[in-house]
């Protein structure tokens, strides 16, 4: 090859990336790509001190990654992608409570109802609502025998069905787990795996279970109800409670003790883990693409807790409570609307759960952003701006006191 050749192919190989529209990993032919990246690794020898060509390696390489990534989870048949339900009164009021210095168990916030609400025993972020997801769809699949339930089936009648569920579990009625339990699971690793897309070990899978099943609540949680229909209804906590409690057992253990297979036993039969179930069974959920769980932690609390549950076509926020949606603190409001962009709307945008996003206002303390987004359900694509969403999670302020927390 002489000394001409290699820069010749460098440049083809940049024009094709370049033409490529963005972003690349929704546009880019993935066999395409690769062969074109194979030939790019052929010039390392005398294009390796390039830095235009270190640039276009590295971009190549981190597209391929996310294109294998997709590959990997993408369900059968061909082409299409699994999908989990997501239960949608847990996105809707419990907000991102992030590990924070100098902060201390249990929080409060305000709800949209003026109530307030408290978590205690732990936190709760991206990787949480996940567990949620997996664990709720695992168990619908179960109702409908391998299938998803045809009909609507709510456990409870009207919210005083509610209110004495929640007296009698107080009272230790039920709180135990027990075999055969109507409202469990049982799954392994690799069923979590699949589920997920998370690529962990036997041990992480059982260390976010439990400290998933942990985390205490004291909420105003929205549910549908056999005597409503679909109407939503909501039910004001009196007590705390956490989602499930769950066992495990070792499947497959090395001769150094490190545990490589577990099963599980998941059982809803608290009085959150009821009404969440209970809105599984009533299809009060939303699909939930699996390649959501590769967004940035906060662009997947942004999109659960402010567009999953609607389907408007364009919709104006304020990044104030775009910040509040995603739990978001940085009191610089310049570095706030960089991080939103980057990894809040850009990733959205990139990964097809949105169109596009405009900014209006120069000063990033008043900015605002309108969101468009279309594609099946999604209504008003051409309209006029939805409006400004008030619904925002409020601030998470330090309170003083302990409480009681329920055990197996």
């Amino acid at each position: 090859m002489n000394t001409d050749q290699p820069r010749k192919i460098f440049n083809e190989i940049q024009a094709h990336y370049d033409l490529i529209p963005s972003p690349k990993s929704r546009h880019a032919d993935l066999d395409n790509l690769k062969e074109k990246f194979e030939q790019l690794q052929g010039l390392k020898d005398d294009l390796g001190h390039d830095q235009a060509y270190r640039i276009l390696i590295n971009g190549m390489s981190q597209v391929i990654a996310k294109l294998e990534r997709f590959d990997d989870l993408s369900g059968k048949p061909k082409g299409t992608i699994w999908s989990n339900l997501s239960e949608r009164g847990m996105n809707k009021v419990i907000p991102p409570i992030m590990k924070r210095k100098g902060q201390s168990l249990p929080l409060e916030w305000m709800d949209r109802w003026g109530n307030t609400c408290s978590i205690n025993h732990g936190h709760w972020a991206a990787k949480n609502y996940s567990v949620m997801d997996a664990l709720g769809y695992m168990f619908v699949m179960k109702m409908g025998g391998d299938s998803l339930p045809k009909g609507a089936t709510p456990i409870f009648n009207d919210l005083f069905e509610i209110q004495q569920r929640e007296i009698q579990l107080k009272k230790g009625v039920g709180n135990i787990l027990p075999t055969g339990n109507r409202h469990s699971i049982r799954f392994t690793d690799d069923d979590f795996r699949d589920f997920t897309g998370f690529r962990m070990s036997s041990t992480q899978i059982m260390n976010l279970l439990l400290e998933t099943s942990r985390v205490e609540f004291k909420l105003t949680f929205p549910v549908r109800l056999k005597s409503t229909g679909s109407k939503e209804n909501t039910h004001r906590m009196n007590y705390y409670s956490r989602f499930f409690e769950m066992a495990d057992e070792e499947l497959n253990k090395k001769s150094n003790g490190v545990v490589l297979t577990r099963r599980y036993t998941i059982c809803f039969n608290t009085l959150l883990g009821e009404l969440f179930v209970n809105n599984l069974l009533a299809k009060f959920n939303d699909r939930i693409d699996i390649r959501f769980y590769l967004l940035p932690d906060s662009a997947q609390i942004f999109y659960r807790r402010a567009l999953l549950h609607n389907n408007f076509g364009k919709i104006e926020f304020n990044l104030a409570t775009i910040a509040d949606y995603a739990g978001l603190n940085d009191s610089n409001p310049w570095n706030l609307a960089t991080t939103v962009e980057t990894n809040i709307l850009e990733p959205l945008i990139e990964y097809g759960y949105i169109d596009s996003y405009e900014k209006i206002g120069d000063v990033p303390k008043s900015r605002k952003y309108i969101i468009r987004r279309s594609g099946p359900g999604i209504i008003g694509k051409s309209g006029d701006v939805v409006g400004s969403v008030k619904d925002v999670v409020g601030s998470v302020k330090d309170v003083v006191g302990s409480v009681k927390r329920n055990r197996c």
